[in-house]
């Protein structure tokens, strides 16, 4: 008897060993790496940065051509369009990086230059063909994958967007000198049409950047 139970009792340890070791050699195998559940986020966001980057150098080339004509007026709005876009650029970095993803800015294009009259007219034409390719497509996305933190930066971003082409469309009806931009989404006014609080991200306008 005192034998059978000893047997039963080996039995039992070494069952329980082998358990052990199976469940140990399945916890040291090492978790397949998933693809990053935001990797088409960052990837919307990277494309949103480098348009954003690149247009500021175009503006920025702009505003000095108006300002060697003595067009005030476009030179103010030239910078106040390269401002926002700088800033909506970062805050694009700034969710990549959250997100835990990369950022490199992209390498230069050309920059154009003529009288201020067409490039204002190269700009609004540039302005509405990207803003008519996109649709909203990267702000689906991010709102699909219920990312609203990355949909925010992209509404900004469009809603920038139509802002430029509207008072670059509207700059002689406006007849606007000075120019306004919220200092963390980048929303831009005519300055004397400024709301008390950004409707976007609810900045004082007392904090507006001004260009004038």
């Amino acid at each position: 008897m005192k034998l059978r139970l000893s047997l039963i009792l080996l039995l039992f340890v070494a069952s329980v060993g082998v358990l052990v070791w199976l469940y140990d050699g399945k916890a040291f195998i090492p978790p397949r790496r998933e693809k990053s559940s935001w990797s088409e986020i960052i990837a919307d966001l990277e494309a949103c940065g480098h348009r954003k980057h690149l247009k500021a150098l175009q503006y920025d080339r702009f505003a000095q051509i108006a300002a060697a004509e003595k067009r005030s007026d476009a030179e103010h709005l030239f910078r106040a369009m390269a401002f926002s876009e700088h800033l909506q650029e970062q805050n694009c970095i700034l969710a990549i990086r959250r997100l835990g993803g990369t950022y490199a800015a992209p390498r230069p294009g050309a920059i154009f230059g003529g009288p201020t009259d067409g490039n204002l007219e190269r700009s609004i034409a540039e302005e509405r063909r990207s803003y008519n390719e996109r649709r909203d497509a990267e702000i689906r996305r991010a709102m699909s994958r219920g990312n609203r933190y990355a949909a925010r930066l992209l509404v900004w971003a469009a809603a920038a967007d139509l802002r430029k082409i509207f008072l670059m469309e509207c700059r002689n009806g406006v007849g606007a000198r000075t120019f306004a931009v919220c200092p963390l989404c980048g929303n831009l006014y005519a300055a004397e049409f400024t709301d008390r609080f950004c409707p976007f991200c609810l900045t004082d306008g007392a904090e507006f950047v001004r260009f004038e």
